[in-house]
């Protein structure tokens, strides 16, 4: 039997300032109050997987960064739930705009994602550790004048370094690695899915600490193409889970994001 095909997607939208507890409030209503309406509308636009995550990034503000994957491609999906003509998508839109100030229900308003890398370990002994299923989404800005750059580099290291890159994701336990370039007008930015064994910032505490080689490359990329150092608290991501969902296991209680987030 062919396994279905999906498109994953992970992106970001800026918050307005002093709308926070709006967006707080707004992901506790989809989950708990509007949970079935929510569920029915993500089931429908062929949704199967759903995550957003909070980050604040210094110097640029707060953001939502959210990872899909749906039956269709990220413009598509994105138009079916913000732009059908029915009560919830309307106000899926108002509320989106209130805290984004963006119109979702307007393609022009869409985000405007490229695919830079997605990898995926897919070694049988895998099935047998369940406690590989920690997912995280993130995002760094990247200087100006030098996305172009970036894409001609993670291009070649796909090319020629695949095989020490899936080594480096083994060693710090990381069994999915997505990475997408956004172009925004607050300039352009590097978001990230994967999913591994350890909480966000342990797993980045391990990755600065590591001695391995292409570790050791990936910290220098970092640097020269974002400007940060991840040894430095205060360039570290700091996300807060928001959102989970998915087709299966439909939502997660309040209580085990607590403990997803702890």
């Amino acid at each position: 039997m062919q396994a279905e095909k999906t498109v994953n997607s992970c992106f970001i939208l800026p918050i307005l300032p002093h709308k926070i507890g709006n967006v707080r409030d707004f992901w506790d209503d989809v989950s708990e109050k509007y949970r079935e309406d929510t569920g029915d509308q993500l089931r429908g636009t062929g949704v199967k997987r759903m995550l957003a995550f909070l980050q604040a990034m210094p110097e640029k503000g707060d953001y939502l960064v959210l990872f899909l994957q749906s039956a269709h491609s990220l413009g598509e999906t994105l138009k079916e739930i913000f732009s059908t003509d029915v009560e919830y998508s309307r106000y899926l839109t108002d509320q989106f705009k209130d805290f984004t100030g963006i119109d979702m229900a307007r393609e022009e308003s869409l985000p405007d994602v490229q695919m830079l890398m997605d990898w995926k370990d897919t070694r049988q002994y895998l099935e047998e550790k369940d406690m590989l299923k920690m997912p995280w989404c993130f995002a760094v800005p990247i200087l100006p004048g030098k996305s172009e750059e970036l894409l001609r580099i993670l291009k070649e290291a796909e090319n020629t370094r695949m095989p020490e890159i899936e080594d480096m994701m083994r060693h710090h336990d990381i069994i999915r690695s997505l990475t997408c370039l956004q172009r925004t007008k607050d300039g352009d930015f590097m978001v990230r899915h994967i999913i591994a064994s350890n909480p966000l910032d342990d797993l980045i505490e391990a990755y600065t600490a590591c001695n391995n080689k292409t570790c050791a490359i990936a910290r220098k990329m970092i640097k020269e193409f974002t400007g940060l150092d991840f040894a430095d608290p205060k360039h570290k991501p700091h996300v807060e889970l928001l959102f989970k969902w998915d087709e299966t296991r439909g939502f997660e209680t309040a209580d085990q994001v607590i403990a997803y987030t702890e």
